[in-house]
């Protein structure tokens, strides 16, 4: 048994549990607790130092068997009503379609949508025929990757761009960012920094591209997203103290562009952009939405970002971090506490972009993750 199934024996004691019973919404605490010889003090305190909880396990699980019954199995939506905890189809169906927008047949039928083999292809087709990275943003990362940037430098780069200016300006002026910045260089110097300015560039690059390509509805909430993944990542350092030492240039890269791939697999001209859209406003847990992409689509979130990324030639470092993070994700890899911090601020910024509402799974996992001050981080993302 290697360290990762180690660390989550517990967690997947539980999902046997699960999966043996017929109807797994209902199982409770105490019934688990009992068929695996432990106190309840015991199990809970077990499940906690694996980061989690009978209730976000349970969850997770059926919102899991959910949507992998619809995309990869002939089950009956009747007997998977039952086995969801539903008296009957018809009021499902009403929760499913209150949740994505469609019914459980329709959300079926467009994972079917195009061939999923050819699907990375026709993925790295539209990638590859993306625009260019803009003039500021190539003369940022060549001056970077020469070691020959100063404040003074970045400055005269950006000032060249009145639009990338503007949205300097902008963004350093919101009121999460700081005092309100009486120039250009207080805002980069002050308010946002050099390599905040330059992932900025990437990420603006990457929205004016796709801009007529993807809804509205989807482009501008992730960038948004995007636009407080420094600040969220800020408000965590302080709630974990000393605790942990991140790679702070490399973490922030990360957070701005690991879930960059929702907007690529979104644009209009991928077979199963339709059924992204409808995962997205349906599932309000990260990992189980990449799951089901991977598992519709042949291709998982953060392999689209890094796809985007690879063919602009941005840092290989930050390339092998996303590969590595999609590989703990799926636990094919054993994670670090810091690989745990920012797989948690994702799924904070994806929650934010996709709109949900219910921010008590998040505030349970930030609890076990021992991040004081949630309420911060959750007013942050709510705006």
């Amino acid at each position: 048994m290697n360290d990762q199934q180690q660390i989550l024996a517990l967690t997947e004691a539980v999902n046997g549990l699960l999966q043996q019973s017929d109807l797994p919404a209902t199982l409770t605490i105490e019934q688990c607790a009992s068929l695996l010889t432990m106190s309840m003090t015991s199990f809970r305190r077990k499940l906690s130092l694996e980061g989690s909880s009978f209730k976000l396990i349970q969850q997770k699980y059926l919102n899991e068997l959910c949507v992998q019954a619809l995309l990869t199995q002939n089950a009956k939506i009747e007997s998977l009503a039952i086995q969801l905890g539903y008296s009957e189809r018809a009021t499902f169906e009403r929760a499913f379609r209150q949740k994505f927008g469609i019914t459980p047949s329709q959300f079926r039928e467009l994972s079917l949508i195009g061939d999923n083999k050819n699907n990375p292809q026709n993925l790295a087709g539209i990638a590859q025929n993306m625009p260019p990275l803009s003039d500021c943003c190539q003369q940022l990362l060549k001056e970077r990757d020469n070691h020959n940037l100063d404040i003074d430098k970045v400055v005269a780069i950006v000032a060249e761009d009145p639009i990338f200016s503007g949205r300097v300006i902008g963004l350093a002026s919101k009121a999460i960012y700081g005092k309100t910045p009486q120039s250009l260089y207080e805002a980069i110097s002050r308010n946002l920094g050099i390599n905040t300015v330059i992932n900025l560039a990437i990420m603006y690059t990457v929205k004016d591209a796709l801009q007529a390509h993807v809804t509205p509805d989807i482009i501008e909430p992730y960038t948004e997203a995007f636009l407080i993944a420094p600040k969220l990542f800020q408000l965590l350092r302080k709630s974990v103290a000393a605790e942990i030492k991140f790679d702070i240039a490399l973490t922030e890269q990360v957070l701005v562009f690991a879930l960059l791939g929702i907007l690529l697999l979104s644009h209009k001209e991928v077979g199963n952009h339709k059924f992204v859209m409808h995962s997205l406003q349906g599932m309000d847990d990260l990992h189980s939405l990449n799951q089901h992409i991977n598992t519709s689509m042949n291709i998982s979130i953060y392999s689209a970002s890094s796809l985007m990324l690879s063919l602009w030639h941005i840092d290989a470092s930050l390339i092998k971090q996303l590969t590595h993070l999609d590989k703990v994700s799926q636990q094919r890899s054993k994670g670090t506490k810091e690989d745990e911090m920012i797989l948690f601020m994702l799924s904070c910024l994806y929650h934010m972009a996709a709109g949900h509402q219910d921010y008590s799974a998040l505030a349970q996992k930030a609890e076990l993750l021992n991040i004081v001050d949630f309420d911060d981080i959750k007013r942050t993302l709510m705006g």
